[in-house]
Parts: C-alpha cells; structure tokens; sequence
C-alpha cells in the first residue's frame, strides 16, 4: 500500500507478521533522524528528513492510517520532518532495505516501554 503525505511518499507491506514502512520523496532520500539528538519526549515517535534538500516540506497536521491490526499517525513539523507515531503495542526497529532506512513494526504480545 502506498500513502502520500505532502511530499512524501509512504510505502507499507505486511510480510511475516510485521509491518515494513519505507519512505521517499522526489525532493531528495529520505533518512531517519537519529534520535538521540532529538528534543522530544515522545518513545514511540519515528522522524523522518530529507537529506540536503533546498526545499523544505511544508508543516502538515496529523492523520491517523490503519493496516489491519496495525495503526500509525502521520505529521510533518515546522521543519519539515515526517514523524511516525506508532502504538505503545508495536515494537519499531530499523534497519537498510536496498540501501533505503526501513522501519519494521510489529505486534508485541505484552506493552513494553522505551
């Protein structure tokens, strides 16, 4: 399934029980924003930013998207980043499909926290 979210571009597919989420944009690759040096609070927030871009993304409200069991909102901040906001219930973690950063979501039997 696809989504466009302003620029960018959502790309999901289920495989083995997760949820695989990658995105991209004609205005440049698409990284995700190491988070250490982020200044939220929020554990289960993902940020996504297009590297060495002249032109920054507009700041866009957020919206709620469901695949089957899963759910995540979508937002882009006043800098320009996409910011995933998944379920306590899933466990994310990243890691390189096709040299694209790619995050993986899956269902956790029990909460867990950050």
């Amino acid at each position: 399934m696809q989504v466009n979210f302003g620029p960018y571009l959502i790309k999901t597919h289920e495989l083995d029980g997760k949820l695989t989420v990658q995105v991209f944009s004609d205005l440049g690759k698409v990284v995700i924003r190491d988070e250490k040096n982020s200044g939220d609070d929020f554990p289960n927030a993902i940020h996504f930013e297009i590297e060495n871009s002249n032109t920054k993304p507009e700041s866009k409200g957020l919206k709620k998207y469901v695949f089957g069991e899963y759910s995540f909102i979508l937002g882009i901040n006043n800098s320009g980043e996409l910011a995933l906001f998944h379920s306590i219930n899933l466990s994310a973690r990243r890691k390189k499909i096709d040299n694209t950063d790619t995050i993986n979501l899956a269902l956790l039997k029990e909460p867990q926290s950050f």
